[in-house]
């Protein structure tokens, strides 16, 4: 996958293109993403999805909401798709004022060469949103492009959303955020060091991760987890907070227990999927105290996994 950003300089030829934020890769985005794929597997097509560098409400309103999916994130996932271009657009106060007929003639047809425009039945684009489904259908016959218009996506008989999910995440409903997600809610990144008192003095040594501070993250707590390193599958226990009973950092960090793994991964890319919430981050009376909940926590989801994964320690 071609992975476009920071420039305007681009040209393909013969592509279908999906349009969209794509923020949190859900299973309404999931639909358009099968579209490209079935246009580029029956037409030769190259298959574009063409979204944005920041959020259009931070250039428009000032307003920055946190993301399910950083945009690393978002690449990572999609680089294991047959997706072939991902194009993350500078969105300036000037790109903000296009009119729609521009964004199409401008973008999609002289840069992109487009044959077929993917869009969800709510699409909106366009200076002040002008621009919708009616339009795109109004300017194909013009521009020469065929117009596929994915129809809502609902899971549970409510809408699949970016809104919806992350209400969920911000409640700690892990279960009913990944019904909506393509994948597990999951943060990714690299392993960095930490202070080494899970292995030195507790005997559960972590693999520590520091977010990007725009991501949108769960309730800190302990949370049963799937890890991702390298193509292979693992399960553990997760904490998000700021280490109170130790450090009390005024960051927050992500620390991981993986069980039966004793690997150096520091400096390596994992991701960690978050499947159900146990408990609030605690402060507790000393290391001793904090071992004994740690490895209670470890013995919960090990039977968790067990249950509903069908997972069994060696």
């Amino acid at each position: 996958m071609e992975y476009i950003k920071n420039t305007t300089d681009f040209h393909y030829k013969n592509t279908v293109v999906a349009l969209g934020k794509f923020e949190g890769l859900h299973k309404g985005h999931q639909l358009l993403l099968d579209e490209l794929d079935h246009y580029k597997k029956k037409n030769g097509y190259t298959s574009v999805m063409f979204t944005f560098d920041r959020p259009p409400k931070l250039v428009i309103k000032g307003k920055r909401e946190r993301t399910i999916y950083t945009k690393s994130e978002r690449c990572y996932k999609l680089q294991k798709t047959s997706l072939d271009v991902l194009i993350e657009h500078p969105f300036t106060k000037e790109f903000s004022q296009l009119s729609p007929e521009d964004f199409v003639r401008n973008i999609l047809v002289e840069k992109l060469d487009v044959k077929v425009i993917v869009v969800g039945f709510d699409f909106g684009f366009g200076y002040k949103r002008q621009g919708n489904v009616e339009v795109l259908t109004q300017l194909s016959e013009k521009y020469g492009y065929k117009l596929v218009v994915v129809p809502k996506c609902t899971v549970h008989g409510e809408k699949a959303g970016s809104t919806l999910i992350r209400k969920y995440l911000q409640e700690g409903n892990l279960e009913a955020a990944n019904d909506f997600l393509n994948e597990p809610y999951s943060i990714i990144s690299k392993v960095v060091h930490g202070n080494a008192i899970g292995r030195s003095l507790i005997g559960l040594p972590t693999a520590n991760q520091f977010p990007d501070p725009h991501k949108l993250l769960p309730p800190k707590g302990v949370y049963v987890t799937r890890i991702i390193y390298k193509n292979n599958e693992y399960y553990g226990i997760t904490n998000i907070g700021t280490k109170p009973t130790v450090e009390d950092y005024e960051i927050t960090g992500v620390e991981t227990f993986i069980f039966d793994f004793d690997q150096n991964i520091y400096g390596e890319v994992i991701e960690v999927q978050f499947l159900h919430y146990k408990r609030p981050e605690m402060k507790f009376s000393g290391l001793e105290e904090l071992s004994r909940q740690m490895k209670a926590d470890a013995a919960y989801g090990r039977q968790y996994v067990s249950v509903h994964y069908g997972y069994h320690s060696k």
